[in-house]
């Protein structure tokens, strides 16, 4: 049986609420579940699947946390960032191990791998600050601040070894800023803004360089309009329109080029998913999910195929096949029904999935008590 915590009550229902309201109750709930500690399992002897197409528990985190990223590191090890603490994944001994403290605790922040092999986390929780994790020294050190505090945006790293940070929520409001970092001097500069502003939207680099931003909340509705960075003009771009308006919803880069937008809610849970073609600049609906999962995380396999796991109606993954463009539903998983988890391709194929948190639904004055999860699994296609 996984561990777990139970942590505080957190607001259990938010139909009828404006859309950044909504981000903003979910993020309190969130915050309540992050950075408490929750017994260390050993790891097992047994941490592969036993057949394609399944899920086993593998070793638990030292810290049940949600809200968390999930980085692969070049040597393969994955970098669990949420809270006040970080923590190493060893795919070869299938353990954790500890990562050291943050300079702040993170939550609604980004965690992009650097060309060099260290980490960049940025913001959340409104911060402007961002460190670096050096994989070589197990160290974390400062860098250069954003020139916005963020929370619910979107860090990218672009071909050129800069990274883009998007939107999110501001102390001020909705943002349509954008920025960026350059490891080589550690500094962030302005580029141009959004058209439209978002939170809680997604950003894919594209294979000619460009990065996509589709979805989000904006200041009254869930936009369809989609945008395109061309980071060599510093500029924004039509992208055309999506066929539902929709947040917190995963995006993936197929090999052909297309990206996979999937899922997400506008409030309600969405099963449906389209496909963006760069050369046309259009979206085209697909094949149905089998669940929701909202909000989920999103791999690409070494196959070529797309896993979405993860949800608080979720009881297995769903696995999308660009060929028929049809998803079928994983074997069920060891900890269903997560949200606000973690997800990375390991070196071997098979997929890490570690933390979230999950509502108890035993509501007291209509409050719902939140338990933030230690637990970790993985999938083996």
């Amino acid at each position: 049986m996984s561990s777990t915590t139970l942590i505080a009550d957190g607001k259990g229902r938010t139909e009828g609420r404006a859309p950044v309201l909504i981000f903003a109750l979910s993020l309190l709930v969130v915050a309540l579940v992050v950075g408490v500690s929750a017994p260390f399992a050993a790891p097992s002897k047994s941490l592969r699947t036993a057949a394609a197409d399944t899920w086993a528990a593998t070793a638990s985190m030292a810290t049940a946390r949600a809200s968390l990223t999930a980085t692969a590191l070049a040597d393969g090890r994955v970098l669990v960032v949420g809270g006040s603490a970080s923590e190493l994944y060893d795919p070869v001994s299938a353990s954790w191990s500890s990562a050291g403290a943050l300079d702040q605790s993170r939550l609604g922040h980004v965690a992009v791998r650097l060309a060099d092999g260290r980490v960049l986390v940025a913001g959340g929780q409104y911060s402007t600050s961002a460190e670096l994790y050096d994989p070589a020294t197990n160290t974390w050190t400062l860098t250069g601040s954003m020139n916005v505090g963020r929370t619910a945006f979107t860090g990218t790293l672009l071909s050129d070894g800069r990274v883009l940070v998007v939107g999110g929520l501001s102390v001020s409001g909705l943002q349509a800023s954008a920025e960026l970092y350059n490891p080589a001097s550690g500094r962030w500069t302005l580029t141009g803004s959004l058209r439209s502003a978002r939170q809680s939207h997604t950003a894919t680099l594209l294979q000619d360089g460009t990065v996509l931003v589709a979805g989000g909340i904006g200041s009254d509705s869930w936009p369809r309009n989609a945008e395109r960075y061309d980071p060599v003009r510093g500029r924004w771009s039509a992208a055309g329109t999506t066929k539902t308006g929709r947040a917190n919803a995963t995006a993936t880069l197929l090999r052909d080029g297309r990206v996979l937008f999937a899922g997400g809610d506008n409030p309600s849970g969405l099963i449906s998913a389209e496909l963006f073609n760069p050369g046309s600049r259009t979206w085209t609906t697909t094949g149905t999910m089998t669940s929701y999962h909202v909000p989920g995380v999103a791999v690409r396999l070494q196959d070529g195929r797309v896993l979405v796991a993860g949800g608080a109606n979720a009881a297995a993954g769903d696995i999308y096949s660009p060929a028929t463009g049809t998803w079928t539903a994983t074997g069920p998983m060891v900890d269903p029904y997560l949200q606000y988890a973690g997800a990375a391709l390991l070196p071997n194929g098979n997929v890490l999935y570690a933390g979230g948190s999950k509502t108890t639904f035993i509501c007291p004055r209509d409050y719902c008590p939140q338990i933030a999860y230690a637990a970790a699994e993985l999938y083996a296609p």
